[in-house]
């Protein structure tokens, strides 16, 4: 999968040092700034699971402008993974500072897998999967709360679905494609280096979805409100 994330301006972290560099930017944006934040986790069956004491962030990314420059654009996205394991922990201050305000997309499961690993998020400022229940309480039949339906919905650049991207189609006995799609694990997609590039690029576009959607939510719902 060809992705060039310059085009996007993804800086990543994937030591301490690096994180340390980026912690500071973040520490520097103005207060007055929303700051968009999003997860990838693994270890967890949502069928049977809740987020509370299960799952494994894999990584983070967070997204709060595009005048903030991290050192190779806009988009911070953390490794969390393998040789990385830990980097996370560097965020801590960042993510427990009520002074800073965060906007999620589904907040409480972010909220519960980094608090499995000891981060006690501070300083929530919206969900934008509620701001689009308030927006349009029908959506629920027709589209959904998604950020990918919220994104087609709001946006110029509507974000892709990980199924459309990562999505295969299952080869049976015979060699032939079937018609199921199958969808390779969290694990995979950030370790393989054919598709790590586009999960990079998917996982950081979360934030930056998330913040664009905040941002036109604020306006849709107090439009709706006042007429």
């Amino acid at each position: 999968m060809d992705v060039d994330l310059s085009e996007l301006g993804v800086t990543i972290v994937r030591d301490r040092y690096s994180a340390r560099k980026a912690l500071a930017k973040l520490m520097e944006v103005p207060k007055d700034r929303h700051h968009a934040c999003d997860t990838e986790v693994t270890g967890i069956d949502l069928s049977k699971q809740s987020p509370v004491g299960n799952g494994v962030v894999t990584c983070a990314s967070i997204y709060c402008g595009p005048d903030v420059d991290f050192g190779s654009g806009p988009c911070l996205w953390i490794d969390n993974l393998d040789s990385a394991e830990g980097v996370l922990d560097i965020f801590a201050d960042y993510f427990n500072d009520s002074s800073i305000k965060k906007v999620w997309h589904n907040y409480s499961f972010d909220r519960h897998v980094l608090y499995n690993h000891g981060i006690d998020c501070q300083g929530f400022a919206g969900d934008t999967m509620h701001m689009g229940r308030l927006w349009d309480t029908a959506r629920a039949g027709r589209g959904g709360y998604s950020l990918e339906a919220l994104s087609n919905a709001l946006l110029d650049h509507p974000k892709t679905s990980m199924k459309a991207i990562f999505g295969r189609k299952h080869i049976k006995k015979d060699g032939t494609e079937g018609k199921l799609t199958v969808m390779p694990g969290v694990l995979e997609l950030q370790r393989e280096e054919e598709t790590r590039d586009a999960w990079i690029h998917y996982s950081a576009l979360d934030a930056k979805s998330t913040w664009e959607v905040q941002d036109l939510s604020v306006i849709v719902v107090s439009l709706s409100i006042c007429f």
